[in-house]
Parts: structure tokens; sequence; C-alpha cells
């Protein structure tokens, strides 16, 4: 008997007693309504069951032409068969089950070829549940759906799947992004009032270690140069690593606890000395400011007398009376031969060691009226011309030449004998090298 005898008024799928085709509806189903496929529920696997052997003529049945097939009517007359699993389908990852094998009467050969099933679209789940297994069928297949976003998948094979919602995620990440860099901003329109606050909350409370112990390795007060642990502290603001840094520069390095925007009303001075600790300039300690917890250098240019003999050093802080104290070297010259008698004298002023002007007193007494005597002469005539240039106020009678330099007014062009602020010290040195004697 062949397939198509099973239902002779049916030109196109065969009719098979107990089957039902895949993604049809059951038979109580209303006519002309969508099907809607259930997402929790397993497509049934139509099984078929033969009981009499003899009811099929041939062991190999003709192939069934793909098509949309009508309800299948049960017919009871037909003997069931052995159930036979259904080969996977097109369909977007369906895992198809073996069936599960009862005991039966003797059964003859398997006699179901796969049937093609439709791609339909999966719709989320409903409240159909599971279809009920058809008469005559042992098992019944499960088959994964893909799972939607934020929704729980039932279970497949016996494990739970958990879908995880990433777009909350997302979100949250944005959202601590956006607070982070709002922060940002205001950390960074406000950091003059945080960087006060850190000041005088914060470091102010715990001072840094750096600026102890006070006065390290000194040498009678005195900080030697080139001694890279001699440091000094005055008014919270450390002094240290004082050297010669080439080219007639003296460098000194300082760090304080404590911000100064006005440095020169602290009225601190750097005093270089030789090494007879003989003061041989000074400086005022100036700087745009003094920063909290920040290492600066201090620059002093010299001569090369003095960049030659620095080897002590000293910061301090002068009184109003040492400020304003003055004090006088004088310094003298005389030679005499046959012919004349020379004497010189300078009288140099100082305030708080520092020069502000001198007073000079040369004179030539001729012992014979010759050439050597009048070039003794000439020499401080000229001298008296060329300070009068300047409108310095000289006198030069019978060979007597005197005049006064004050430094805080001198006209431009005049080269006086030693700058303004020079210490008594480095004059001392200059004109004993000239054979003057000073005291």
């Amino acid at each position: 008997m062949n397939i198509d005898d099973l239902n002779p008024q049916n030109t196109g799928t065969p009719e098979v007693p107990g089957v039902q085709v895949p993604n049809q509806a059951p038979v109580q189903s209303v006519p002309d309504t969508p099907f809607v496929q259930p997402a929790p529920a397993l497509m049934p696997e139509p099984t078929l069951v033969i009981e009499d052997p003899s009811a099929v003529a041939s062991p190999e049945p003709a192939p069934i032409p793909v098509m949309e097939a009508p309800v299948v009517q049960p017919q009871a007359d037909i003997p069931v068969m052995e159930s036979v699993p259904v080969v996977e389908t097109p369909a977007p990852a369906v895992e198809v089950q073996a069936p599960v094998e009862q005991p039966q009467p003797a059964q003859s050969s398997e006699m179901v070829a796969p049937v093609p099933i439709p791609e339909q679209k999966t719709e989320p789940a409903n409240n159909f549940g599971e279809l009920p297994p058809l008469p005559g069928q042992t098992t019944v297949g499960n088959s994964e759906l893909p799972p939607l976003p934020a929704q729980s998948v039932a279970p497949v094979n016996n494990q739970e799947v958990t879908v995880v919602n990433t777009t909350k995620k997302r979100s949250s990440s944005n959202i601590i992004l956006v607070i982070l860099a709002l922060a940002l901003v205001l950390f960074v329109v406000n950091i003059d009032a945080v960087m006060a606050f850190v000041n005088e909350n914060i470091i102010k409370t715990n001072p840094i270690s750096t600026d102890v112990p006070e006065n390290n390795n000194l040498v009678d007060g005195f900080i030697k140069i080139n001694d890279g642990n001699s440091d000094y502290r005055i008014k919270e603001i450390r002094f240290y690593n004082f050297k010669k840094s080439g080219n007639n520069t003296l460098l000194i390095n300082y760090s304080s606890n404590k911000n100064y925007n006005d440095v020169k009303g602290l009225n601190l001075f750097v005093e270089i000395y030789n090494s007879n600790k003989e003061l041989l300039t000074k400086q005022q300690f100036e700087a745009d400011a003094v920063v909290n917890n920040e290492a600066r250098p201090f620059l002093i240019t010299v001569d090369d007398t003095i960049y030659s003999y620095a080897y002590y050093a000293k910061v301090v802080e002068y009184t109003d009376s040492e400020r304003n104290a003055t004090s006088k070297l004088t310094c003298t010259f005389s030679d005499s031969n046959e012919n004349y008698l020379l004497e010189y004298k300078t009288i140099y002023n100082f305030t708080n060691n520092e020069l502000t002007g001198y007073e000079v007193s040369k004179k030539v007494e001729a012992i014979n009226n010759n050439k050597a005597t009048t070039n003794a002469v000439n020499v401080i005539k000229k001298e008296h011309t060329d300070v009068t240039r300047y409108e310095v106020a000289a006198t030069f009678e019978n060979n007597v030449l005197n005049y006064k330099i004050d430094l805080n007014n001198v006209n431009e062009g005049y080269i006086p004998f030693y700058s303004k602020g020079t210490t008594p010290t480095i004059i001392k040195e200059k004109e004993t090298a000239k054979k003057w004697i000073c005291e």
C-alpha cells in the first residue's frame, strides 16, 4: 500500500493517523486565526506508532512535498506506529531530543520522513503554557529559543538561564563619569580655596620634617660654603646647600613651612665671609615670594675677588640700631724722595658695614723744583679736573686736593673708587695690596 492511499482526498501532504503536522494549531483552533508559538513551551515532536506492519506497503516512502498542511483528523482504525524523532529543521537553533522508549508490543520498522517546518517569528511568552501530548505520543521534544533582553528564559535541559541586563550597567557607568567630570571642574575652579584650606589645616598642623634640625653643622655660627651638610634656619625659612656655582655666582637654596609675599619686609641679609670670617659682601634676601613647602634657589653675583675669597656665609636679621650703625675706615699712603713728599689719605664712610661715600685729601710737597716734582703735582691736578667735570665739589690749592663723594648722589659717568655697599674688608684688602695702610 502506498502512503498516498492513506488519504485519497488529499493530493498534497498525506494524512497520517495520529500525527499532527508541526507549526499548526490543534484541531479545535478557530479558522483564520494566526498561530502564535509560545516562547517558553517546547515544540511537540510528532510520533507515529503503527501496530500492524502489514499496513505499510513499501519500506521506502516517496518524498513528501514541503507545503502548508491542513489540520489532520485522527482516524481510529489505523494502527499506531512506533515513534520516530523529527529531523532538525532550518528554524533558529532548535534542539531535538531523542524519544523516550516505552514498552511496546512487537513493532515494525520505522516509516516516517522528515517534514520541513516553515520558519516562524518567535513571539514573547504567552499564557498558553505547554501543549498537551497528542494521542499515542510518548515523548515531547525541547527546543531552546533565543532569550529576549531583560527577560528570564525558561529552563533548558533542567538548567536555569539568566540574562543580565547590561543596559543598566552602561547607564550607571555614564552617570559615574559625569559626576567625576563635574567634581574635576569644581576642583579646578576652586583650587585656590582648596590649597588655602590644605595649607592652613593640614600642612600647618603637620610640618615637614626636612626643616629639622635647626642650624645644622655650623662653624662658629657660620654656614660653610660648598658643604652640603650645613644649613641655617631663621623665621621658619631654612637656608641650605650653599655653594659656588661658577661664573662668579653663589647659590643658596631655601624652603619654608610658611608663605611669605613681602619677602623684602623680612629684612634678612645673606652675608659672605672669607676664611678669616671677615665680611666680604652682603645682599638682602629678596624673592617674588616664599612658597610653603617649596624649595627654591637664591643667587648672588659677585666680582672675582669676592668669589675667590668666599668661604663662609650667614643669614641675619638686622635690628634698627645695627641697620643705622655707621663706621669709618681710614687708609693712608706716603712716599718721599730727594725731590718731593707725597701724603695721601682717604676716609671711607660706612653704614651697617656698607660703603656710602668717601673723603679724599692729597698733598704734594716739593723739595726740589724739577721735572719729577712737576709730574707729581700734575697727577693730583688732573684728578681735580676729572671730579669737577661731574660736578663734584673739589678744591685744589697749593698742591693740595680735597673733595668728597656721596655714593647716594653721584652723577652718571663718574667712576668711584669702590661701588656703594662695598664692605671694609674688601677695601682694606685691595688698598693694602697697593701699599696703603688702612685702619
